[in-house]
């Protein structure tokens, strides 16, 4: 005999069940472990110190205003790297690397440049701040973007952005 009624009420009552299993292997799986504090090509760090001998860098979240660079290559240290990107020799939590970083600077912030090493975030009223990011444009690697109030620009091609910057 058939019965739409218990049919109906088996998916509405096994539905629920199955995704909240479901979620919980996602996130028993997701959880903080060693191998998502890795740095890998396309994530995002914290520069913490940029001193040339005690460079420290943390794994972060790219949308995080402190996730001022995200890495373009990963080696072993010391590595150089192209003139585009800054090079980064130190720690990463506790593994010793280097990395190449591209920018992923935050619009409205302001930062201290260090030639060929990261820059250091910085307050725009400090007197190392060099350039203030006035605009980021993501999606985009075309610097006619930026308006009259930038005075220097950088782009990126992956993922595609252009900042446009100024003195603070």
């Amino acid at each position: 005999m058939f019965f739409p009624g218990k049919r109906l009420l088996v998916r509405l009552v096994f539905a629920p069940v199955a995704a909240v299993a479901l979620v919980g292997a996602v996130a028993a799986c997701s959880g903080d472990s060693e191998a998502s504090s890795a740095p890998a090509v396309g994530s995002c760090v914290e520069v913490t110190d940029n001193a040339v001998d005690a460079m420290k860098a943390t794994v972060g979240d790219c949308s995080s205003a402190k996730s001022n660079y995200r890495i373009a290559q990963v080696g072993a240290a010391p590595l150089n790297c192209t003139a585009q990107n800054a090079t980064f020799n130190g720690t990463v939590g506790d593994t010793k690397t280097g990395l190449c970083l591209s920018p992923n600077f935050a619009q409205g912030a302001c930062y201290a440049d260090a030639g060929t090493r990261p820059v250091e975030a910085v307050d725009c009223t400090a007197p190392e701040a060099t350039f203030k990011v006035v605009k980021r444009i993501d999606g985009e690697t075309d610097e006619m973007l930026c308006g009259m109030d930038a005075t220097l620009y950088r782009t990126v091609p992956d993922p595609k952005t252009t900042f446009c910057m100024a003195k603070p």
